[in-house]
């Protein structure tokens, strides 16, 4: 297992953050799974349902030590961008992936975040939700909204 990849996927922010628009999501979020996918497939095949938890646990500790190398004034933007990208890029990916135990990882992920940090937990979606989310907007202005799922 290589934590130093799978804190990455958190830390990594550019350039799938830059790529999470409308029209280039998809292409990115494939290009994500494709650099990331493989690593955390492993890495929860190595560590069997017992060894999820702590799993977890070794990479939020990773990412919480990438914030102590910020500089005091950075850490928030870090934090929050990180935040972002287990909202829009990880949890996604681990939702997909065809591994149950990743879907386990994800909702224990997110779990130990809440705990260690209750002001700033996050919710998670599949790729599909957050894909159909995106609205037509023209600087600032959101065109009328055509949905053909009811929403």
């Amino acid at each position: 297992m290589d934590l130093e990849l799978l804190c990455r996927a958190f830390q990594e922010t550019r350039p799938w953050m830059d790529e999470f628009r409308k029209r280039t999501y998809e292409k990115a979020f494939r290009a994500y799974t494709d650099r990331f996918g493989p690593g955390y497939l492993e890495a929860v095949r190595e560590a069997g349902e017992e060894g999820l938890r702590r799993l977890a646990g070794e990479i939020l500790d990773g990412i919480e030590a990438g914030w102590r190398r910020q500089r005091p004034w950075n850490r928030g933007a870090v934090r929050v961008m990180e935040k972002q990208m287990a909202v829009d890029y990880l949890s996604p990916m681990l939702l997909e992936l065809p591994e149950p135990l990743c879907r386990t990882l994800c909702e224990l992920l997110r779990e130990e975040w809440a705990a260690r940090w209750p002001r700033e937990a996050y919710g998670t979606a599949t790729y599909e939700e957050l894909r159909r989310g995106f609205r037509d907007t023209i600087m600032g202005i959101e065109l009328g909204r055509r949905r053909k799922d009811g929403e």
